[in-house]
């Protein structure tokens, strides 16, 4: 207990200022804390997921029908130029709704496939336009495969077909 003396000489008590030290002390830490958080802090991660996917798109699929044909040929699909067309009618080559939110260029339908990252709609949502030309040619040779011997009188047809790439 603390005691402060009167002008009559006499003792009394004194009020005590220690909590209200030790609280004064905790706020005054705390506040130098955040100003020097503040201060030290680094740029957002937001900019560094930006760079990266700018890295992504520029080693994506060209959107236009060299660069469309190129992937799809390269992906084995057959007829890759009428491929291509049919991007161009169906997604404008990824610049309708779909073809830029969804990255669907041939406007296939949700399915269950490695290629297909979720669902845009009824529409398949890839990660790239390089995995929907991936899921186009898993499409193309999976339908193949069921008219095979089934479509056509001549037992070569789809023989033939591929043939045209």
């Amino acid at each position: 207990m603390y005691y402060k003396q009167n002008q009559d000489l006499s003792f009394s008590k004194a009020t005590n200022f220690k909590k209200l030290f030790y609280v004064s002390l905790t706020i005054n830490v705390i506040f130098v804390s955040l100003l020097l958080m503040a201060f030290t802090r680094e740029e957002p991660v937001v900019t560094k997921t930006k760079i990266i996917k700018e890295v992504v798109t520029e080693k994506d699929v060209v959107l236009n029908d060299s660069g469309i044909t190129a992937e799809l040929t390269k992906q084995g699909v057959i007829l890759a130029a009428v491929a291509c067309l049919q991007s161009r009618i169906e997604s404008n080559h990824g610049k309708s709704n779909v073809g830029i939110q969804a990255k669907n260029l041939f406007g296939i339908t949700f399915h269950r496939c490695k290629h297909v990252a979720g669902k845009f709609g009824v529409y398949a949502r890839y990660d790239s336009y390089r995995d929907n030309i991936k899921c186009y040619a898993h499409v193309q040779a999976r339908y193949l495969k069921n008219i095979d011997h089934v479509y056509a009188e001549d037992p070569s047809y789809v023989s033939k077909l591929k043939s045209y790439k």
